[in-house]
């Protein structure tokens, strides 16, 4: 039943029947923004275990190309949806484009991060995300932890082990290393090749700001996952590191 709405879900962005934001107001990542959508909602519900009726939170929901998917997949009566962001014109465009929608909710988060939200008014270790204890089916993490030091993302895993129901889901994605240190990237501009003075198991770019792109060890994503949630992740390698993917990123799954 499940894979059924997938595919009719698929079949809708493929046709664009969807909100879609003018080009110059995406400012999350490169590809096609409907094809992006489409690929991760397959990913959501193949590895992730989503379905129609499930609550779902999205961290750093951007401008909507997560919810895209989501939002064609879920109940619109059993399902939620919650996103929440530092960027302000994300969620307001999201408000508006899904705003006969009750199910899809975005919330703003004034969170500061040193590269993308220099001016938030609240630290990461001090946010609540918006949703009740043992709510949330599904959280989703992409695009994230490539962007935060330890602190926050260990705040975050605090706050993603109060929201999940019993037996409820992660699905994050990470730039992540096994050994010594991180390999050149299959793309040209994720060269890991300078470490943090202070935290061996980091790693970022050269050229580029530290918070363009981090690459964390896996031991030490598995120590904090353990440290914050009290279990290990499941770690699938991407393509950006040589792998099969089929995704980029490391997944990251609880």
């Amino acid at each position: 039943m499940s894979f059924d709405r997938l595919q009719t879900a698929l079949d809708d962005l493929a046709r664009g029947h969807v909100p879609v934001p003018p080009e110059d107001m995406i400012f999350v990542g490169d590809g096609d923004y409907l094809q992006i959508s489409a690929e991760f909602l397959a990913y959501f519900v193949e590895v992730g275990g989503l379905q129609p009726h499930h609550h779902v939170l999205d961290l750093g929901s951007g401008i909507g190309r997560i919810a895209a998917g989501v939002s064609r997949y879920l109940d619109p009566v059993e399902g939620r949806y919650i996103g929440f962001d530092p960027v302000k014109s994300g969620i307001d465009w999201c408000r508006q484009a899904y705003a006969d929608q009750p199910h899809m909710r975005f919330e703003w988060a004034d969170i500061y991060n040193e590269l993308y939200r220099p001016d938030g008014t609240i630290i990461a270790p001090k946010y609540r995300f918006p949703c009740q204890d043992g709510s949330i089916d599904l959280a989703i993490v992409t695009s994230v932890f490539t962007h935060l030091y330890e602190p926050e993302i260990g705040a975050y895993l605090a706050e993603l082990d109060r929201v999940l129901k019993p037996g409820g889901r992660l699905f994050s994605t990470a730039y992540l290393f096994h050994g010594s240190e991180p390999r050149q990237g299959a793309a040209p501009h994720l060269k890991f090749n300078v470490e943090s003075k202070d935290a061996p198991y980091r790693w970022h770019v050269a050229g580029m700001p530290p918070l363009s792109a981090v690459c964390y060890s896996e031991e030490y994503f598995n120590w904090l996952f353990q440290r914050r949630m009290g279990r290990e992740p499941e770690i699938r390698r991407g393509r950006w590191r040589g792998e099969a993917g089929p995704w980029f990123q490391d997944l990251v799954l609880l």
